[in-house]
């Protein structure tokens, strides 16, 4: 019925009477004959509240539903960070570990709980425009905390491993069970030492070519072990109290500020300060060709990739 009204007399304003007084005058209306066919057209009173009834509960469950969400979020993302009390004890206010899940997570809620790279700066104890302090104690305890900027490098294996995997080729394994079968028959048919020449020969023969492959082998893994300890001697732009200067990449500390420019390698994880233009190319990490846009919304840098694009100032975090 109200459906049909509002169709064929729309212009016609309704009364906008209250759900309550219509309530009442239906009550006082009791008496009327045929109540049930006289009021078939009206509205339904209570199917209305019944839809009210629905509504406020659909809204009350939505509303524990986004409490309980946010309560979800704030709990993954770490608003509930504490601080370790040998971190706190030394001055700063994040410890290694936050600041890797940050920055290899690609965290950027976790980054923004933190007050975004400027709160990273403060709570490494550092100026994103004048970096860290120089002093000689403060770096040794930035050391202890976050430690340094280099990876155990793996022991160089000795020469006696590589006779031994000369040892392993089977052209040798061959000569090896020849000189043997030789020494049994020259000394069963010849006797002692005439028959055991042959066989002592092929011996000598195969110590003379593991010695010459070993000691060959060695000294080029010794070769290969300089060449790249000195391809990983890469000087790094960085501030320091407020002075531009250089240091080797294995120097960087948590809280310096790098200044990364086209064909430079990232040396560590940090973030985004401030720069232009910066693509980098995460092919060695990732796989992929395409270069990643790096800006103040994805801030994120991470260790061995290189700058194909543009320039930038980088806070170290990892």
């Amino acid at each position: 019925m109200e459906n049909y009204l509002n169709e064929n007399f729309g212009e016609v304003k309704p009364k906008n009477s209250s759900e309550e007084a219509l309530q009442r005058w239906r009550k006082l209306c009791s008496i009327v004959k045929n109540r049930k066919r006289r009021f078939r057209f009206t509205a339904n009173l209570s199917k209305r509240f019944e839809a009210r009834a629905i509504k406020r509960s659909n809204q009350e469950k939505f509303r524990i539903a986004v409490l309980v969400s946010q309560a979800a979020l704030q709990f993954i993302h770490g608003i509930t960070y504490t601080v370790p009390e040998e971190v706190k004890a030394a001055g700063f206010q994040i410890c290694a570990d936050e600041l890797g899940s940050i920055v290899e997570g690609h965290n950027v809620k976790k980054l923004k709980v933190h007050g975004g790279v400027e709160g990273i700066a403060e709570k490494l104890s550092t100026s994103i425009t004048s970096g860290i302090s120089t002093s000689e104690d403060l770096l040794n305890q930035r050391k202890e905390i976050y430690g340094i900027n280099k990876f155990t490098e793996s022991q160089v294996r000795g020469f006696w491993v590589f006779v031994w995997e000369a040892l392993q080729d089977t052209t040798l394994m061959i000569l090896a069970v020849c000189a043997f079968v030789s020494l049994i028959v020259g000394i069963t048919t010849e006797g002692w030492p005439k028959g055991a020449h042959d066989g002592l020969g092929i011996v000598a023969s195969i110590f003379l070519v593991v010695f010459v492959t070993a000691t060959s082998d060695y000294k080029q893994s010794l070769q290969f072990k300089d060449l790249d300890r000195e391809k990983k001697k890469i000087t790094m732009q960085v501030i320091r109290n407020g002075y531009r200067q250089k240091i080797s990449m294995y120097d960087l500390l948590p809280g310096d500020i790098v200044h990364l420019a086209v064909g430079d390698q990232v040396p560590a994880d940090g973030l985004f300060v401030s720069g232009f233009s910066m693509l980098i190319d995460e092919s060695s990490l990732s796989g992929e060709s395409e270069p990643v846009n790096v800006n103040a919304e994805n801030p994120f840098l991470l260790s061995g990739t290189k700058v194909r694009d543009g320039s930038c100032k980088m806070l170290v975090t990892t």
